[in-house]
């Protein structure tokens, strides 16, 4: 029996090391995690309202259908969203069975989150590394929706090392967009302004029954402030 302790006892040692890297790797995690919904949340008390101009383009590849829609979008902080509808041209069917549902859906949910919706009650979150992104040092999540909701996105967020602001998103929705788009493949983009990170473009491939291959692409661009708080840039929890 006593040859067996010196074993035991190095495997003792060894679970020590291994349980405290396990730790340092979920306090990172955690700390990434609170980072990006302290940002969010800055955000969103930060401001407001804003405006904005939202550019839908979408292109078929089995019907050759194209179309366009322009729309300001003005977000107050507490009412949600409305918006104008500025121009558009092409295809009624992408007019009516894209774009519309698409922009009602933005605006109802809006209305109904009353923040933002990176969260630890709508999302599991999982620090998988970390890589450059547009010439930024970036943090990258895997981020897992507890339910089924068109507005949460199963995949990957791209988190700035630096303050914290999502800076890129990849994944499908947990729930079908509209019985035409399905559930694509998104992608987003953002871009930093007054400090903090706002979306600069959307990019959903579809590939369904109704539509064939499309891109359905969202250029948002424009954006007009109104500020709440006292000038503040997000920044790190420490």
């Amino acid at each position: 029996m006593r040859r067996g302790y010196p074993i035991f006892a190095a495997l003792l040692l060894l679970a020590g090391p291994i349980a405290a890297t396990e730790n340092l790797v979920e306090n990172e995690a955690n700390r990434v995690i609170d980072g990006m919904i302290h940002a969010q949340a800055a955000r969103f008390e930060h401001f407001e309202s804003y405006t904005r101009v939202q550019h839908y383009s979408v292109t078929t590849e089995r019907f050759g259908l194209k179309a366009d829609m322009v729309a300001k979008i003005h977000r107050d902080r507490l009412k949600g969203k409305n918006y104008d509808v500025v121009s558009r041209s092409g295809s009624p069917v992408i007019q009516n069975h894209v774009f519309d549902p698409l922009l009602e859906a933005e605006i109802v949910t809006s209305r109904q989150s009353g923040g933002e919706l990176l969260t630890r009650e709508n999302y599991n979150f999982h620090l998988v590394g970390q890589e450059d992104f547009s010439g930024r040092r970036c943090y990258v999540l895997e981020s897992e929706p507890k339910r089924r909701d068109k507005r949460l996105l199963k995949g990957r967020i791209w988190v700035d090392a630096e303050d914290y602001g999502v800076v890129h998103i990849e994944g499908r929705p947990s729930d079908a967009l509209s019985f035409w788009v399905g559930r694509p493949m998104i992608v987003q983009d953002f871009t930093k302004i007054q400090g903090f990170w706002w979306v600069s473009m959307r990019r959903s491939y579809i590939d369904n029954v109704f539509l064939g291959k499309s891109d359905l692409v969202v250029e948002y661009s424009d954006y007009q402030f109104e500020t709440r708080l006292p000038s503040i840039v997000a920044g790190p929890i420490r």
